[in-house]
């Protein structure tokens, strides 16, 4: 398989970032909605949109670009001090070298907007609980989108498995058949976003009594839970913190974890 990217005049597109990018407008139009539906501040949204746009993907290209750091230096050791600037800089903002690291974007994001809304004396629970499904519809596209562009590629697999994919790309690092781990990935955040809406529409009909935030607290905790478990299925290379146990899959474990203890607090009763 290789079906990544096509030319478009000089530029390279990526067909993951296609996906990506109509997750992310998707995701921004269910957010609308939900905030309108939780009575949340849509001024809030829209004054800020730029900076809750923008400094995500700066941070994102700041953590690719220097993790080539050092051989983007070895390149331009021959050149004067201004000239290397200049070759770094234009680097920098080269966005289609290299790309963006989607860890940082993402979680650049979170923490941005936590901040911003503690800032602003935003209902922080509330911006939780409208973010939880469209944050799962942004990775139902995003997995799609790496299907074709390798991202979270699967391990390898016997041949005769009938759903097993190979790809014929530089950033893939084996050359045979392996699990399609991007598509399981795909089906599972669907899924759980099909029972979310279920859930969500429920808290407005007040079939289920909801506290601000318990929402999110389920989401959370199902979402992480079961990215914790497709880890499993995952082949790309990635930081090993103990024997094959990935340091994503801790992660996800771990926020899974915290977002079982505050469901307890959410819903315990004194």
């Amino acid at each position: 398989m290789n079906f990544d990217s096509f030319p478009l005049g000089p530029f390279i597109i990526s067909i993951g970032g296609i996906f990506v990018l109509f997750g992310f407008f998707t995701a921004a139009f269910l957010l609308i909605f939900n905030a309108f539906q939780k009575k949340l501040s849509l001024d809030f949204l829209s004054q800020n949109f730029w900076l809750f746009l923008i400094v995500p993907i700066f941070l994102g290209r700041a953590s690719a670009f220097f993790k080539i750091f050092s051989s983007l230096c070895a390149q331009s050791e021959s050149s004067g001090f201004f000239a290397k600037i200049f070759f770094l800089v234009k680097n920098f903002f080269s966005p289609f070298q290299n790309g963006f690291d989607n860890f940082w974007v993402f979680w650049g994001f979170i923490l941005f907007f936590i901040f911003f809304a503690l800032y602003k004396k935003q209902p922080l629970l509330k911006w939780f609980d409208a973010f939880a499904l469209p944050t799962i519809l942004f990775f139902v596209f995003y997995f799609i989108g790496g299907f074709f562009s390798a991202w979270g590629y699967g391990k390898p697999v016997g041949e005769n498995f009938w759903l097993a994919v190979s790809y014929d790309l530089q950033n893939v690092r084996f050359s045979g058949p392996i699990h399609p781990a991007q598509i399981y990935s795909a089906i599972i955040f669907t899924t759980i976003l099909f029972f979310g809406f279920k859930f969500w529409k429920k808290s407005f009909c007040e079939k289920i009594a909801w506290r601000d935030g318990t929402f999110f607290g389920l989401i959370l905790f199902v979402g992480f839970f079961a990215n914790g478990m497709l880890e499993f299925f995952r082949g790309d290379a990635t930081t090993i913190v103990f024997q094959s146990v990935r340091f994503s899959q801790l992660l996800s474990f771990t926020i899974a974890v915290f977002a079982l203890i505050f469901l307890s607090f959410q819903t315990h009763k004194n």
